[in-house]
């Protein structure tokens, strides 16, 4: 048996403890929403810990979004050292697309598309609208949209009328930003 308890990512954050050896057998936490929200942070912390409860068996790995700041990897960095495991840093759309592949019992390498909005890359740089071929062995960045800027940062995530906003300007049509979005945002666009 060889468990591993994933941490999750920011937002809709899920934890969640899996063995290797039984990819059926998954315990899941409740959804703890936004890890933006102090409360989400408290509840992803007493989720871990009863997770940790629900097995006698020792955890053998910690997963980890890659991003170094989030509440969900630190606390994940801290239970792999007080448990003295490894900690395994997973990229956001590698996570998706893996997320898949287990779900359908997959074991043959597969072509997944990612879309999800943003996610730190293994470059250190920002990714977002990934073409990634997958396999156990981990993944290849095989193609991605063009990088736009995501004005508002997460937020452009919940207001849409941000990134099209964005991909105007990219066009080098920031003049039409204010008539299309104007009369539905108001001074904001």
């Amino acid at each position: 048996m060889a468990l591993i308890l994933a941490f999750g990512a920011f937002l809709k954050n899920t934890a969640c403890l899996f063995d290797t050896q039984a990819p059926e057998d998954v315990r899941w936490s409740s959804v703890h929403g936004d890890l933006s929200d102090p409360a989400a942070c408290v509840a992803l912390r007493e989720s871990v810990t009863q997770l940790m409860a629900q097995t006698h068996s020792p955890i053998a790995a910690v997963a980890h979004d890659l991003h170094p700041d989030f509440f969900s990897t630190h606390l994940a960095l801290q239970t792999a050292a007080d448990l003295q495991v490894p900690a395994i840093a997973v990229q956001h759309h590698h996570a998706h697309v893996a997320a898949v592949v287990a779900e359908h019992g997959l074991n043959q390498p597969v072509l997944g598309l990612a879309l999800d909005g943003v996610g730190l890359g293994s470059d250190g740089l920002a990714w977002g609208g990934e073409l990634l071929r997958v396999d156990t062995g981990g993944f290849n960045r095989l193609a991605h949209l063009q990088p736009l800027a995501l004005p508002g940062g997460d937020v452009a995530a919940r207001e849409p009328w941000r990134m099209a906003a964005a991909v105007l300007h990219a066009l080098g049509a920031t003049d039409q930003i204010l008539p299309r979005f104007g009369p539905v945002v108001g001074e904001q666009a």
